[in-house]
């Protein structure tokens, strides 16, 4: 039931995201955000690379390395 329930999730997550900023990330870079706000929204307490890493199956320094890479949150967010 758990899969079906993220999944559904994540299609609500894909249609909110639909903007110009969004669409043109790559494949990897869109799951990746997808899976940040899907984690987050589910993770009770406190938000951070370790909490993400846990409850993720990607590790911490994967959330880590992402995070450095240069992303218009500015865009994003419009």
């Amino acid at each position: 039931m758990i899969p079906k329930v993220s999944n559904i999730v994540k299609y609500y997550i894909y249609s909110t995201l639909n903007n110009d900023c969004f669409n043109k990330l790559n494949k990897t870079r869109k799951d990746f955000v997808v899976s940040v706000l899907w984690h987050i929204l589910s993770i009770k307490g406190r938000i951070n690379f370790l909490q993400l890493g846990r409850f993720s199956q990607s590790s911490e320094q994967t959330y880590r390395n992402q995070f450095e890479k240069p992303f218009d949150f500015f865009s994003f967010n419009e």
